[in-house]
């Protein structure tokens, strides 16, 4: 899905933040896709630690600390120049996206947060494989950007490939309580991230967002939003555990005390600089090319921690054959984007010459 008023971009071509600026070079793109590829995984990994094996089973609160610590840290960059004086002015024109992505923002974080209490990883994510289709679903009514045949099929095999790989990985895994309550979370905050990233890669385009803004602007209507659930749900038992001394003759970990708050404060660091590195793609690329990139991490995460952890003796075909199917599917939706590409700069060269 391009951004608005816009061609779309193949996945490692970018287009203009406006019309006569150059596009990043390829170095950058890489970069940052690479940067965006690591910190998602590394705040995926610190979500489940914290809120699994560390007891801090508070998932509004662990996003609210998130989103204060984000605030706190970007507001002393963007009260000072370039950005300072022009905040009203963006504000005044944008504010009813801006609203609606913290409010969709809201809901991913914290219902695919509290999914994880009651769903297993592993299902988790088959559900949000199928991102990259609800993206172009809601693209199309949102932007009007209608994928091509070839797009949408590659969308597809992107989806049913990640689903195929995640299930072969997880053959035998056990449910967890209160597994329709995790599943309907899951639903949501698909959904919900769809939504946000659909209107994000809008409002980067149409309105001349950067992402640096966008993450700093959305960040109160969030925190808005969660800070009362976190308050009324969690506030008090959370006050509590972060209480728990380390029992005597027992070396410190990140359990208790003050290992936890370090936990916490390690996936904040994480948190701020993904958010921000998340936009930063979707305006570079778009948001269904970003979620497609997502979805082939995850099906080549799940293979390579195989060889990693020596659990190479429990690949299935199953797991190998979603794999395959996934990278089709992404080379097939990357032909695709570049194909259009080029089909637009072609009849952006004849209406020049005419």
């Amino acid at each position: 899905r391009g951004m608005a008023g816009k061609e779309e971009a193949a996945p490692m071509i970018v287009k203009g933040q406006d019309g006569g600026a150059a596009p990043p070079s390829p170095l950058r793109i890489g970069l940052i896709i690479l940067m965006y590829l690591c910190l998602n995984s590394t705040l995926n990994l610190l979500n489940r630690y914290t809120l699994g094996h560390a007891g801090f089973r508070y998932p509004v609160s662990l996003t609210c600390f998130h989103l204060a610590f984000q605030l706190c840290s970007l507001t002393p960059l963007l009260m000072r120049p370039p950005y300072a004086g022009t905040h009203r002015e963006h504000l005044s024109r944008s504010w009813k996206p801006i609203a609606l992505i913290g409010v969709f923002m809201g809901l991913n974080i914290g219902l695919n947060n509290a999914s994880l209490l009651h769903l297993s990883l592993s299902f988790n994510q088959i559900i949000r494989a199928s991102i990259p289709v609800v993206c172009a679903v809601c693209a199309v009514f949102v932007e009007k950007k209608v994928p091509t045949p070839a797009e949408g099929l590659g969308l597809l095999l992107v989806a049913a490939g990640v689903m195929g790989t995640i299930t072969g990985s997880s053959y035998g895994t056990e449910s967890t309580p209160n597994e329709f309550i995790g599943l309907a979370f899951c639903l949501i905050a698909t959904l919900s991230n769809a939504l946000m990233m659909t209107f994000s890669g809008k409002i980067m385009g149409g309105e001349k967002l950067d992402a640096l803004r966008l993450t700093f602007y959305t960040s109160p209507v969030t925190l808005g939003l969660l800070a009362p659930v976190s308050v009324g749900m969690e506030w008090d038992r959370m006050i509590e555990r972060l209480g728990l001394p380390t029992p005597p003759g027992e070396e410190a970990t990140f359990h208790t005390g003050s290992g936890l708050l370090t936990l916490v404060f390690l996936g904040c660091c994480n948190a701020v600089v993904y958010n921000w590195v998340h936009n930063k793609v979707i305006a570079v690329t778009s948001a269904t090319t970003t979620t497609v990139l997502g979805n082939v991490k995850v099906a080549m995460l799940v293979l390579f921690s195989r060889v990693l952890f020596g659990e190479t003796k429990d690949w299935s075909w199953q797991m190998l054959g979603g794999a395959v199917v996934a990278l089709g599917g992404f080379a097939l939706y990357s032909f695709a984007k570049l194909k259009a590409m080029r089909k637009a700069a072609a009849a952006a060269v004849r209406d020049e010459i005419r």
